[in-house]
């Protein structure tokens, strides 16, 4: 399956994906108990808590894998 590679962004986009990141991060917290909140209740609290970091982690700017220590 072909994937397709994304074009190294101008200096003017890194800005924007630093700023934006910067947002995300700022507010990892927060993102993370409303992620907590809208997650079915039918799993378990340990698996909503992961899910939840999992998903807000996801969001992030760039590879998608990155994970916040």
């Amino acid at each position: 399956m072909p994937t397709r590679s994304r074009p190294s962004p101008t200096a003017g986009e890194r800005i924007d994906l630093d700023l934006a990141e910067a947002a995300l991060v700022e507010r990892y917290a927060r993102l993370v108990r409303l992620t907590y909140l809208v997650l079915p209740t039918s799993l378990t609290r340990h698996r909503r808590v992961l899910t939840a970091h999992g998903i807000v982690q996801r969001a992030l700017p760039g590879t998608g894998t990155r994970l916040l220590r």
